[in-house]
């Protein structure tokens, strides 16, 4: 436990530090060390640091107590790329949730021995690939992480289970349609469960790009989804949802099985559903195959381009791997559930609620 609170002092000063912008030789001679190294080894988690030195590093980097010692605060900038469909603000207090959403999945699974990783698999991708190349890895992609024919059906399995990145669906604001985030030890998609399971899917998918490329395209804090002209990275990023949510094998051989003598909407529609897409992403997919011809302005904006087939009831709330983190850290007395609670913002007949969506036992059973 101790070497645990050493290790989130070390990682604290380092991110107030590199935050305000000051090297360690200078934190070095304002605590009156003869060398930066010893601050290199505090950040590192190799040296405690002593009372004294604490209170000095909290004026010095202007912080609480908490910045340094509360597990359950994330104190890394610029972590989150938010999809939101308007030119809306994003609210701020959402943002704050979520950070206490994923704070509480990080150590609640630290504490329980639940393995947790940042993504190891970056795309092959560089500033000079092209959307042939993004459709290459994303068939690639289908295939590598047998996907199926209907790769959403599998898609979110092989995220959690195969890459560590866990999917959370959650209750966001209505113009937010998730969020991917970054951290140094743990990466996480958000994703708003009251949208058409069109748009999650289309999300989900697309905000995977964003964590396979964040080294390579940084994306925007804010990705207004509805913006244009749009960025380089959110096209390649539309057009690798495209792609591995509906391969070109899979969706020649099932658009090619419909009767051609049906309305396009109806062949459209039935696209949609199969692949869980919405009806506009089935089109510019078969175009792009050539496999239909473009059609008018005006039929496109009155019939496809807001046109979302239900496929499926809501997704419960957030996902069964982190709702059995929280009923057993509560269970097993390792947390409260006032704390609980106050980190996901509800109250004991949600946790209630929460886990009765999972078959789980109560909170007193």
């Amino acid at each position: 436990m101790r070497e645990n609170i050493t290790r989130l002092i070390g990682e604290r000063i380092r991110d107030a530090r590199v935050s305000s912008n000051i090297n360690q030789e200078k934190i070095a001679e304002l605590l009156g060390f003869n060398d930066r190294q010893i601050v290199s080894n505090i950040e590192r988690g190799e040296r405690k640091v002593s009372s004294d030195e604490l209170i000095s590093l909290m004026k010095i980097l202007d912080k609480p107590l908490e910045y340094f010692t509360d597990p359950f605060l994330i104190t890394q900038e610029e972590v989150f790329s938010w999809r939101v469909d308007t030119e809306a603000p994003l609210p701020a207090e959402y943002e704050n949730k979520a950070k206490k959403l994923i704070a509480a999945y990080r150590e609640f699974s630290r504490m329980i021995g639940h393995r947790i990783s940042a993504l190891s698999q970056q795309m092959q991708i560089t500033k000079q690939s092209t959307y042939d190349d993004v459709e290459e890895i994303a068939e690639f992609l289908v295939q590598e992480w047998k996907l199926s024919d209907i790769p959403y059906n599998n898609l979110r399995n092989v995220l959690e289970d195969n890459l560590h990145i866990p999917v959370l669906y959650v209750d966001a604001p209505k113009n937010i349609s998730g969020a991917s985030c970054k951290l140094e030890n743990l990466n996480c998609i958000l994703i708003n469960r009251n949208e058409p399971v069109g748009r999650q899917s289309f999300n989900l998918a697309h905000e995977l790009f964003h964590l396979l490329t964040w080294d390579i395209y940084p994306p925007k804090r804010i990705d207004q989804a509805q913006i244009e002209p749009k960025p380089k990275e959110e096209k390649f990023a539309d057009k690798f949802a495209s792609v591995l949510l509906m391969p070109k094998q899979s969706i020649s051989d099932y658009f090619n099985s419909l009767n051609s003598e049906e309305e396009l909407l109806t062949r459209l529609e039935k696209v949609a559903n199969h692949f869980h897409v919405s009806v506009a992403a089935a089109y510019w997919r078969l175009f792009h195959l050539k496999l239909i011809q473009r059609v008018d302005e005006e039929y496109y904006k009155r019939q496809i381009a807001y046109h979302f087939v239900k496929t499926e009831t809501q997704p419960p709330l957030y996902s069964k791997s982190f709702v059995k983190i929280l009923h057993e850290v509560i269970h097993k007395g390792m947390a409260s559930i006032r704390k609980v609670s106050s980190l996901l913002e509800c109250n004991q007949n949600d946790l209630e609620s929460l886990f009765k969506s999972y078959e789980l036992k109560g909170l007193y059973e």
